[in-house]
């Protein structure tokens, strides 16, 4: 019999995320998260903090998520009212700690202190998508316009009616407390998924955000990072991952034979895929010299490009192996288990689900690319004449 995982966790989702903050107030939502996240603030922050516990934030367009572990699921039991104690102090100690996360959240808007890697997907991000210049994070402006008291209101009440999610039976409902049933936002989520996976047979409408476009932006140091996203007809949910896989990011994938051992130009290289109702698309980066960005970007276009032909049995196989192996570490993680209640309580695919669908898939076949531009993107060191290297092979994929 397998012996008990130690510990717990709970997630408490908060009903608003960057895309509710007032225009005024762009960036309302990541400061207020920073403000829950703070032990100078109390509440659970410093609870975490003094009993050692684990945490994790994520903002979403809609949600602020925030998860805790402790060793002993019983201290989870008050997580909500303890939440519900953290304030910005009062008179100039509130003011002093607000304009410190203020000043955090506006240098990591700037970027200072990002990763390459961080800098480089937002550029094709913005190569991407037809996205209005704004943060999601805000401008130094809207956040010198959100007050201590505006913070702690919004605390109060969105807690009010925070959705808390538990993995551990020793960590119950509140007396009186009803089973949660997904919203009316949770049933539109889930379904707006469920119809973009079965709309495996038809073109999509095209994606009017869609850009399509080359960025590049000179970042110092000696390594250049060169992306590409592509625009595809999405094969299904539970197929994207192992079609991504296919690429690699290890040493069976396409990415590692084409860049490293056929073409000599990258040691160091990405796959991803991007998928939400209505838009899919997929991509890979690579880490090279400066002189080579142009030639390893088109290695990029015709590596993605070569996975509109199917996978033969033992690359299904090798993908399945390493799909099932990136999910069981999620699922062992610390909040695998209770981002699985999480996601069963949102009427979303769990990762045990998602396991039994993949081990079923036997065949892995062909992604069909969109008649829309590529996304693509470049940092580094470039010279002028790198730079026009690089719009030269861009103008070739158009």
């Amino acid at each position: 019999m397998t012996p008990p995982r130690p510990g717990g966790a709970c997630i408490v989702d908060l009903p608003a995320g960057y895309e509710d903050d007032a225009p005024r107030h762009a960036g309302f939502g990541a400061l207020l998260a920073a403000v829950l996240n703070d032990p100078r603030c109390g509440g659970a922050a410093r609870r975490a903090a003094t009993a050692g516990w684990l945490t994790r934030h994520q903002l979403g367009a809609r949600t602020s998520s925030f998860a805790y572990w402790a060793a002993d699921p019983a201290d989870l039991m008050p997580l909500l009212d303890v939440m519900k104690h953290t304030r910005l102090p009062s008179g100039p100690a509130g003011e002093a700690v607000l304009d410190d996360l203020r000043a955090r959240q506006i240098a990591a808007i700037e970027g200072r202190g990002a990763t390459p890697l961080t800098l480089l997907g937002q550029l094709l991000e913005r190569a991407a998508r037809r996205t209005p210049d704004t943060d999601p994070r805000g401008t130094a402006g809207t956040l010198a316009a959100v007050s201590t008291a505006d913070l702690n209101h919004a605390i109060e009440t969105l807690l009010a009616r925070a959705r808390v999610h538990r993995d551990h039976p020793s960590i119950p409902a509140r007396p009186g407390e009803p089973p949660e049933q997904p919203t009316a936002r949770d049933r539109d989520r889930a379904g707006a998924g469920a119809e973009a996976g079965a709309g495996t047979t038809a073109d999509p409408a095209p994606d009017p955000r869609w850009r399509g476009a080359l960025e590049i932006a000179t970042h110092p140091g000696c390594d250049a990072r060169v992306a590409l996203r592509l625009p595809i007809r999405p094969p299904g949910p539970d197929l994207l991952p192992l079609t991504v896989e296919r690429l690699g990011n290890g040493p069976n994938g396409r990415l590692h034979h084409a860049l490293r051992h056929r073409h000599h130009l990258a040691y160091g290289f990405t796959a991803a895929y991007w998928h939400e109702p209505g838009s899919s698309s997929i991509g890979a980066t690579a880490t090279v010299a400066p002189q080579h960005a142009a030639a390893a970007l088109r290695v990029l276009d015709h590596t993605v490009r070569q996975l509109a032909r199917g996978a033969d049995p033992h690359e299904t196989d090798l993908a399945r192996r390493r799909c099932r192996a990136e999910n069981l570490a999620a699922l062992d993680g610390p909040f695998g288990a209770v981002d699985d209640v999480r996601c069963q309580d949102l009427g979303e695919q769990t990762i045990r689900q998602r396991l039994t669908a993949m081990a079923e898939i036997t065949e892995i076949p062909g992604l069909t690319f969109l008649a829309r531009p590529p996304a693509a993107a470049a940092l580094g060191p470039f010279t002028q004449e790198q730079r026009r290297q690089l719009t030269d092979v861009y103008q070739e994929f158009q």
